[in-house]
């Protein structure tokens, strides 16, 4: 047993040595240099490819974190646009109520009647406004815009409040007729709505002097608050032989186009 294990390391010996021998004399001949040039060309070959498949790699990762960070950026410049949008509006807004309150403070109604500003929220044949019970609004109440006669409210809800217009083909007001310049009244009548802002001036009698150019405004009667101008005379109709004259009458005021208006509290 001792002598096989003897000779079996006898032999791993002189293996070890005669492999020391075939390295040493390799090298010596430059043979092991071969067998690493020839092993190390395919390595190098994938050396370059290896490198700038890194080198891109490493180029998409960083553009991923900038595209991430500009995303980000571009969302809060976003958020930025939205606020200052939203900010704008309120000022512009703001700079409107503020133009019609100076309007309405230059026009010459009583100083003791109380104006509620309300916002139109819709138009139609009726104007809907953003003010209701809630904000002391009730039928009956006149809505003018400096002091033009916008309408009157027909039906108020707790938020909302319906106003019909002069134009309104069931509107009947009862007017009077004054000169630019002068003093007095020159006639008085009934003015009715024919959709829009067409008007004309009815039951005015034919021995009164009315003129292109005169002013219509209410005369405060059926529940009318007085001196309200409405509109302007635009044609006196051809006389007939009826009792009364009529005349076209263009309003003063372009009900499409309004955003802000005062309801009158007497």
């Amino acid at each position: 047993m001792g002598r096989d294990h003897s000779r079996k390391d006898f032999f791993l010996f002189l293996f070890l040595v005669i492999a020391s021998l075939l390295f040493y004399f390799s090298n010596q001949g430059g043979w092991l240099v071969s067998v690493r040039g020839v092993v190390g060309r395919p390595i190098a070959a994938l050396e370059r490819p290896l490198y700038l498949f890194g080198q891109s790699a490493g180029q998409l990762v960083n553009q991923a974190f900038y595209l991430k960070s500009r995303d980000q950026e571009l969302l809060g410049l976003e958020g930025r646009l939205s606020q200052l949008a939203l900010d704008q509006n309120r000022l512009s807004v703001c700079l409107e109520e503020n133009e019609a309150l100076k309007s309405l403070l230059g026009a010459p109604l009583p100083p003791q009647w109380e104006f509620l500003l309300a916002q139109v929220v819709g138009r139609g044949e009726k104007m809907k406004l953003d003010l209701g019970k809630k904000g002391g609004v009730e039928e009956g109440m006149m809505v003018v815009a400096e002091n033009i006669l916008v309408g009157r409210v027909i039906s108020a809800g707790e938020s909302e409040s319906l106003v019909q217009l002069p134009g309104d083909p069931n509107s009947k007001i009862p007017v009077t007729i004054k000169r630019p310049g002068s003093q007095g009244i020159q006639a008085q009548g009934l003015l009715f709505g024919q959709f829009g802002s067409k008007l004309v001036l009815d039951r005015v009698l034919q021995e009164e002097d009315i003129q292109k150019g005169d002013l219509v405004t209410t005369s405060g009667e059926e529940g009318w608050l007085p001196n309200l101008v409405i509109g302007q005379i635009d044609e006196v109709l051809p006389p007939t032989a009826a009792i009364y004259q009529k005349a076209r009458v263009d309003s003063l005021v372009d009900y499409s186009l309004l955003r802000l208006v005062f309801v009158v509290k007497p």
